[in-house]
């Protein structure tokens, strides 16, 4: 059975994430206020129907996403446990934290902003290549440019193909990964939107558990 929130044994909460604030739920009533004014300045006059209804609407869809995301995206982390979403494991599973990596892959928006870039040097491309023929001159017989040296490619940690936890399919989006060393040869991610902090306070809690190990041998 989980025990409550606050309970002793649970220990200090060292890093928490709400997942989503309630505040959004003041979309809701902002959207009816935004119907009103519409409905006074069209000079139509006050329908209530409309505004209650976006104030419903609205409000049961921001809520319902709100409550959705505080359960499968908040973390805690005490002492003694992780807890991801609705998965908690402890503490003395996680035999190391990964450092950071030093590249990683292309963003969705990285990838949108190459392919966007791509798409002007072929349309300017095709450009100078007509207008080379009109000139007389086939781009076909020119020699070919020698690319200028690209930067080190993106690479991939090992513990960043490795699942997330909690009950997601991976990393939520607006989170970053941490690599965790589990116990059983296992390799997990950690994740949160303030990842540096998590991992600062991950990695403190394992160092300090080595070490009073160590100290007892």
């Amino acid at each position: 059975m989980a025990e409550p929130v606050g309970s002793p044994a649970r220990g200090e909460v060292l890093f928490s994430e709400d997942g989503a604030s309630w505040y959004w739920m003041l979309t809701g009533p902002a959207a009816a206020v935004t119907m009103l004014v519409i409905q006074l300045s069209s000079g139509v006059g006050v329908q209530w129907v409309v505004p209650l209804a976006f104030l419903v609407l609205v409000s049961g869809f921001i809520g319902v996403q709100i409550k959705a995301a505080r359960i499968h995206t908040s973390i805690e982390l005490t002492e003694t446990s992780l807890r991801q979403g609705t998965q908690t494991i402890g503490v003395d599973e996680i035999l190391a934290v990964y450092p950071s990596p030093k590249n990683s892959t292309r963003s969705y928006y990285d990838d949108r902003r190459l392919n966007r870039n791509a798409g002007k040097n072929s349309t300017g491309g095709a450009l100078a290549g007509r207008a080379m023929k009109k000139a007389g001159i086939d781009p076909e017989d020119l020699p070919t440019p020698t690319p200028p040296p690209t930067p080190e490619a993106a690479t991939v940690e090992k513990w960043q193909s490795a699942r997330a936890l909690g009950e997601l399919s991976g990393v939520p989006r607006g989170r970053t990964g941490i690599g965790l060393k589990l116990t059983g040869g296992r390799t997990a991610q950690a994740w949160a939107r303030r990842h540096q902090a998590l991992r600062a306070a991950l990695t403190e809690l394992v160092e300090r558990r080595d070490d009073v190990s160590g100290s007892r041998l």
